[in-house]
């Protein structure tokens, strides 16, 4: 057994600890390549094998005598400012919590780390871990991108669960769900009300949150997303969180700059999937496709597979197909929507990241690029 100085100033520990980072990033670089080769042999799974089951003769037929072709581009429109609005919501929240960071870097950090959440397993954990590293990259103090990260995830299922009432309200309106999607809508608003009252509850008790983030920071040290975490600091910085959420919900504006672009995110990638349905000739019912739409997100965020690829598509076939939409026009519509959700912001936010990374390298040759050191201070 090697007593504390020796562990220090063994050459053969030093050289361990020297090492180990290495084997971590090559054993990480070869499973993102490993979780890249599963994302797109699910993709094309489903690209070339649903036709075969569902038709492709008659989904030939929708595409060639009834599709719109014109609402590519106003799907990439739409889409695209989707994206804009999270990525605004970001930049808000962090501007709320007193960083000056530029919308188009935090637009660039946000697509990069939502192009690997859709690669690797975990629903928003991969997510949640890459905009983590890089805000603190960019010399973001950890309470700050702490705070932001929780902030923006709550404004985040909020706005969802808006638009899920929304749309059961808009849906009573103009057309009667069956029985089966009121169940499944009334399962799915009873665990969100349960998910927002359990936020609730924790807000009001500091003391069971700061035990629940110690856990959860335990959990993701040992996952191996954190090498160092400072335990003792977590209850300083639940408190900062608590303070900082308070001054959104009490101010019109924060809740404005906040809950605006968080709508809007699900609202035009709804529209977008309503743009799909609409080109090729089979318009669904707004309402009804909202809910169908919340319902299949909501459940494509329990983490199975990188961003609920597989889940979505089946969950809202399903659900459509219950209102008579015909499968080679769910099969069209959906694997088309999920081309503009799904599969264009990978390649988006890997250019993103490489753009973000030329830029850093550039800005350390000219001496103004910000460490993580300098953000630890700031702390």
């Amino acid at each position: 057994m090697l007593s504390t100085r020796e562990e220090i100033t063994n050459p053969d520990l030093i050289e361990e600890v020297l090492e180990e980072p290495r084997v971590r990033g090559h054993n990480f670089h070869w499973r993102l390549l490993e979780d890249i080769l599963v994302v797109l042999a699910l993709g094309a799974g489903m690209y070339l094998l649903v036709p075969r089951f569902l038709g492709d003769r008659e989904m030939v037929a929708i595409l060639t005598d009834q599709t719109n072709w014109l609402v590519i581009p106003l799907c990439l429109l739409v889409e695209t400012i989707s994206m804009l609005s999270i990525c605004y919501l970001y930049y808000q929240v962090l501007h709320i919590s007193g960083e000056t960071l530029s919308f188009g870097r935090t637009a660039k950090i946000y697509m990069s780390a939502y192009a690997f959440g859709h690669i690797v397993p975990g629903a928003n954990a991969g997510t949640f871990y890459l905009n983590y590293r890089e805000l603190r990259n960019e010399g973001v103090s950890r309470s700050s991108v702490i705070r932001t990260l929780a902030v923006s995830n709550i404004v985040y299922s909020a706005s969802i669960l808006l638009l899920f009432v929304a749309g059961i309200l808009l849906s009573l309106m103009t057309g009667r769900l069956p029985v089966t999607l009121n169940v499944s809508a009334i399962a799915v608003a009873g665990g969100a009300v349960l998910f927002m009252l359990l936020c609730v509850f924790l807000y009001r008790r500091p003391a069971l949150l700061v035990r629940m983030s110690v856990a959860l920071m335990r959990l993701v040290r040992r996952m191996g997303f954190a090498k160092a975490i400072d335990f003792d600091a977590i209850p300083g910085q639940v408190k900062e969180t608590r303070s900082y959420i308070s001054s959104i919900l009490h101010s019109r504006r924060n809740l404005a700059r906040t809950g605006v672009p968080g709508v809007s995110f699900w609202l035009f990638d709804l529209i977008c999937l309503y743009i799909v349905f609409l080109g090729i000739g089979h318009p669904v019912n707004p309402g009804i496709l909202m809910v169908c739409y919340t319902i299949a997100d909501v459940l494509a965020s329990i983490p199975t597979t990188p961003a609920g690829l597989g889940v979505f598509e089946v969950t809202l076939g399903a659900s459509l197909y219950a209102f008579g939409v015909p499968k080679e026009a769910l099969a069209i519509g959906i694997l088309g929507f999920r081309f503009f959700s799904f599969w264009l912001p990978i390649p988006a936010g890997g250019i993103c990241y490489l753009i973000l990374r030329m830029d850093r390298r550039r800005e350390e040759r000219n001496g103004k690029i910000p460490t993580e050191a300098n953000g630890a201070q700031a702390s």
